[in-house]
């Protein structure tokens, strides 16, 4: 077996392939593959259906919107903040860009003017916590309702339709055989997890929720960094909720609010994304996301009542949360002892 020597503190430690095997399980990652895959099975036995192709495509564009909107947040979270107002920027993109379809405006400059739409949320966000100091989940929890209700006296509690052929086709449309939305999912994805794990802004990101103090003192600035990422987040969960008008033919007033901040939060949580901040993966929030999808699939297939997905979430949700807490202390410990 292989072996490499690790530097800690004034000794050594010999590190094994084994060591790196028990790492890789140990990830948050490896645990949520195994209970989607173990759930999976245990439905199919139930119910054959859920394990074919048609359901297994619709299992994944249902979570295409929930991801798409979680990416955005999994950054903020990572940099030690919060973001309640994903639910209500998710609908005001889909509603903004609709209503500007209705009026004449093409659909790809509605589209741009929707995700702009989402980032200015996003920065007011930022600012409002930055420079008068509010915390973010009451900074953010203020912007969903006050976004919410805006949304609604706009426009008059009634959806906006119908909508330009070329954008439904932009949502329902298929390539090799999949929904473009789990493509768009996909490519959305790659390129979080790239801004994320490889590049100086990502670095950034975790090492403001890591340590602030020993971010600022590198010259890191917090106030630019979270401008930047209350502004993607908004705009990512604009576009969210316009994908979600495309697939659905109609801007939705019902569509978004505290139900997919939940989620997406949650998906976030469930998926290694540290509470304290200064760690968490793209990937991880995507396997949340799935997880979300499947439950809710698998059980009604299953024709189990939706109030037992709701405790399965709430429980699992719970015990991740629980779990990165009791791994931040192990760490804390090990570091402590190290020295």
């Amino acid at each position: 077996m292989t072996t490499t020597l690790d530097t800690i503190g004034d000794g050594t430690r010999t590190v094994t392939g084994n060591d790196r095997v028990r790492e890789i399980v140990k990830r948050q990652e490896v645990t949520l593959i195994a209970v989607i895959l173990v759930f999976g099975t245990i439905i199919t036995i139930i119910n054959p259906v859920f394990a074919t192709p048609a359901n297994l495509i619709d299992l994944l564009r249902s979570t295409v919107v929930y991801f798409v909107a979680a990416c955005g947040l999994t950054l903020v979270v990572v940099a030690g903040g919060f973001d309640f107002s994903v639910g209500s920027t998710f609908t005001l993109g889909g509603i903004s860009a609709a209503w500007l379809m209705t009026i004449g405006v093409p659909w790809p400059v509605a589209i741009l003017a929707g995700i702009a739409l989402g980032c200015l949320v996003g920065f007011v966000n930022s600012v409002i916590i930055d420079r008068l100091d509010v915390p973010p989940i009451i900074t953010t929890l203020g912007m969903f309702y006050f976004v919410a209700g805006a949304v609604v006296i706009f426009t008059g509690g009634r959806d906006i339709q119908p909508l330009p052929a070329g954008f439904n086709a932009f949502g329902k449309g298929t390539l090799l055989g999949v929904p473009v939305l789990i493509w768009y999912a996909i490519v959305i994805g790659i390129v979080f997890h790239i801004v994320l794990q490889r590049t100086r802004f990502g670095y950034n990101v975790k090492a403001v929720g890591g340590n602030l103090n020993a971010a600022v003192a590198n010259g890191i600035s917090k106030n630019r960094t979270n401008a930047w990422l209350y502004a993607v987040a908004g705009g990512i969960a604009a576009l969210a909720g316009i994908l979600y008008a495309a697939r659905t033919g109609s801007g939705q007033v019902s569509a978004g609010g505290a139900s997919l901040t939940l989620t997406a939060i949650s998906a976030v949580l469930i998926g290694g994304t540290s509470l304290f901040g200064g760690v968490g993966t793209i990937a991880g929030t995507a396997l949340g996301a799935l997880l979300f999808a499947t439950i809710n699939n698998g059980l009604a297939i299953a024709s189990v009542p939706a109030q037992f997905s709701n405790m399965i979430i709430g429980a699992i949700l719970v015990i991740a949360v629980a779990l990165d807490a009791y791994r931040r202390k192990r760490s804390l410990l090990s570091r402590f002892r190290s020295r």
